[in-house]
């Protein structure tokens, strides 16, 4: 299994990651970036090559340069092409390879891979596919510069601190699925010797020693215990509420759907004590089939699949075909130019897997719901027409990203990969790449506004933005040590409450579904383990 990198390594690595969008490392996008400024800043190499009259960003910039001269020959090309560090730039001035736009950069950087070879005098392995270079080759080159930038060890060795401006984000890079310890560990006594130990210590078992800091499974069975106590139980109804504060009601169906599979996730199983629960959330659909959320005055579309995913979930066998043909119903205009009704609606249809022919449909919808970004399709939060430059979304990206990988299983004929699925696949893979250059993981909101016969049906919903990225880009295959995956799983930490052990929003809520969103995520992270070659046999 991959070696976490150490903590400023880990910081390092991700703000040279996101440094390499655009015209790459300049003295003035240093200078516009707090954090990068003071985290490569704070590096010895930089710090030694500061001089009078040498502005901190000409040095940052020199000490990578010198850095990634010094790797492979390969993550040194990679490094200076993707940052646009100019190292080749009189053996090859016309190639494109050093190209204001990093699309530009990364064509031009392929089709000389050879050529940038050579002028190292080093053999080249095979080129990567464009997706690989995004996802696995640029990573693991800034990774490397990262690593010969820092030196975590020396640092300890001479009693130097650790920048607190690597950030909050970055502080748990190291250890992502792990809670921060809350104080450090005392230092192990080692009991001088004097003789070789006996035969009997010899023998002896050696003690087991627990780790000084939460363990995910521990942390889980403490948000377990904080949804059971957050059950309503009143004579007529047994289901959660939509904030988990204590006290706050009513139980809605919504709620208790995002309950029961948070619930799932945590115990593997559903509890006996929670077969009630269920039952009676399968019994709760209105009288023509689906579920409404709150503040809608009849069921649609987007409720009713997140409620028919879970009942799925309990019982597979279960017949949901009124509620399936009300969501259908309820798919018209509207639904279709928005992001999130789609892909709930998807991920719907991809669990039930009984209806192929809408879960094409919806597919093709979130497809069309694209809107182009330079050389990219994006989704954002809506795709009306007459809008106004409408910025890309990474919560609605992520979404999407998402429901497509999940859909592409279901899209599989017997012959393999159709073209829907073909495109599906490459759309998700070109949005995870834009993903993972993403710094900005703050949560937002948005609107459904309906227009009714009589008015508008407003109802507001929140995105829990690092838990998406996490399950979009863990879904497109990237492990747990990608830094733009670790960075969001210490960014959904950030929201959680130690005391509540639950996950709580900017104004002091505690809404059951966020909580659903950051234990989904942190579990897809824990089961995204690279094996160790030759642990196993993979055929």
């Amino acid at each position: 299994m991959t070696e976490p990198l150490d903590p400023i390594a880990a910081g390092v690595a991700s703000v040279l990651i996101g440094l390499r969008a655009r015209a790459g490392l300049r003295e003035d996008r240093l200078a516009d970036s707090e954090l990068a400024l003071d985290t490569l800043g704070g590096l010895e190499s930089a710090k030694e090559l500061v001089a009078p009259g040498v502005p901190l960003t000409r040095a940052i910039i020199e000490a990578v340069k010198a850095a990634a001269r010094a790797l492979e020959p390969t993550d040194s090309i990679v490094a200076d092409v993707t940052l646009c560090l100019r190292i080749s730039e009189e053996a090859l001035p016309d190639s494109g390879i050093y190209a204001k736009d990093l699309g530009r950069r990364r064509a031009a950087l392929l089709q000389n891979w050879n050529r940038l070879h050579e002028l190292r005098s080093a053999l080249p392995p095979s080129a990567p596919t464009l997706r690989s270079l995004r996802l696995e080759v640029e990573t693991a080159a800034l990774t490397a510069l990262a690593v010969a930038l820092t030196d975590w060890r020396q640092l300890v060795a001479d009693g130097r601190q650790v920048p607190s401006d690597v950030g909050a984000a970055l502080d748990r890079a190291g250890e992502p699925l792990l809670l921060q310890a809350q104080a450090e560990s005392p230092p192990r006594s080692r009991a001088p010797t004097t003789q070789e130990p006996s035969r009997d210590t010899q023998l002896a078992a050696a003690p087991l020693v627990r780790s000084q800091t939460p363990l995910l499974l521990e942390e889980f069975q403490r948000i377990a215990r904080a949804l059971r106590d957050s059950l309503v139980c009143d004579r007529d109804v047994m289901g959660w509420p939509h904030d988990l504060r204590k006290g706050s009601k009513p139980a809605t169906a919504l709620a208790t759907a995002y309950g029961l599979k948070t619930m799932m996730l945590l115990e593997d199983i559903l509890a006996h004590d929670l077969i009630p629960v269920a039952e009676q959330l399968g019994k709760s659909a209105s009288p023509g089939g689906g579920y409404a959320a709150r503040g809608q005055v009849a069921p649609r579309p987007e409720g009713t699949a997140a409620v028919l995913e879970t009942l799925h979930r309990i019982t597979g066998t279960a017949n949901f075909d009124e509620e399936l043909a009300a969501m259908k119903e309820g798919l018209g205009a509207f639904e279709r130019t928005r992001t999130f009704v789609l892909t709930t609606m998807l991920e719907a249809t991809v669990q039930l897997g009984s209806d192929p022919d809408l879960t094409r449909s919806l597919v093709k919808d979130l497809l069309t719901a694209r809107r182009p970004y330079g050389s990219l399709l994006l989704w954002s939060e809506k795709a009306e027409k007459h809008l106004v430059s409408p910025a890309p979304s990474i919560a609605h990206t992520a979404r999407a990203v998402r429901a497509l990988v999940r859909a592409q299983a279901a899209l599989t004929v017997a012959e393999g990969p159709d073209a829907l699925a073909a495109e599906a696949q490459e759309a998700a893979e070109h949005a995870a790449a834009w993903l993972a250059d993403q710094q900005n993981l703050e949560n937002v909101s948005e609107l459904i506004d309906r227009q009714l016969g009589d008015g508008v049906e407003p109802v507001y919903v929140r995105h829990f933005t690092a838990a998406w990225v996490v399950k979009a880009l863990v879904s497109v295959g990237l492990p747990t040590t990608h830094p733009s995956v670790s960075n969001a799983v210490a960014r959904i930490w950030r929201d959680y409450s130690i005391k509540t052990a639950l996950w709580s929003w900017r104004n002091g809520d505690l809404p059951i579904w966020m909580t659903f969103d950051a234990v989904d995520a942190l579990r897809m992270a824990a089961l995204a383990a690279t094996i160790r070659s030759g642990g196993i046999d993979v055929q």
